[in-house]
């Protein structure tokens, strides 16, 4: 018959309380894991609008965390894509720059967003490479106090792009003011649904 140890049972409870009362923001629990009245969402779609992505972004304590997740895999190529947020959310294949010059996928976005006031390096709109893995999907969460919500629907709203590779320190291209990126390969217009 197996003894009762009262110090090993106080110390099993203490633990398994302390691990149920922890949550993380990158794990959220069931409860939090519900979209908010403040978030936002994005539907990235490749320039033959087939369905590539979905993107949220939720507010909380001036930060805002941005989880973008592949719905299909096979669509991107594996490796790091730079993602951005744009200045205009229009998202039309074939399309020309609000500066002009020649058409391109996506370029109606604009250049990548700066929040009012700011005007400095890296551009407010500048978020974390998007990896691909080998099999053509991808997941990630990041954390940014770049811009508010509002600031994202504010005037011609934005939207966010993904782009076929990370940068390399492409040189600039005419009509884009700034600095090349690579082929803008998907992209959704953020909003309330």
């Amino acid at each position: 018959m197996a003894k009762f140890n009262a110090p090993a049972a106080v110390w099993l409870s203490l633990s398994v309380l302390a691990a149920g009362g922890c949550s993380s923001p990158q794990h959220p629990n069931a409860e939090s894991a519900a979209p908010s009245a403040g978030s936002l969402h994005a539907h990235l779609k490749t320039p033959d609008g087939r369905d590539v992505a979905t993107a949220n972004f939720e507010f909380t304590s001036g930060y805002v965390t941005v989880t973008v997740k592949t719905v299909a895999s096979g669509i991107l190529t594996p490796g790091l894509h730079d993602m951005h947020v744009h200045g205009i959310g229009k998202c039309e294949p074939n399309s020309v720059a609000p500066t002009g010059g020649p058409p391109g996928d996506f370029l109606s976005a604009g250049a990548h967003f700066q929040a009012p006031g700011h005007t400095g390096k890296p551009a407010s709109g500048d978020l974390t490479s998007f990896e691909v893995r080998s099999d053509g999907s991808g997941y990630l969460v990041t954390t940014t106090d770049a811009f508010t919500r509002d600031q994202l629907l504010a005037g011609s709203k934005t939207a966010l792009m993904l782009h076929a590779t990370e940068d390399a320190g492409m040189a600039n291209m005419p009509g884009m003011g700034g600095m090349a990126m690579p082929p803008r390969v998907a992209c959704g217009v953020i909003g309330t649904t």
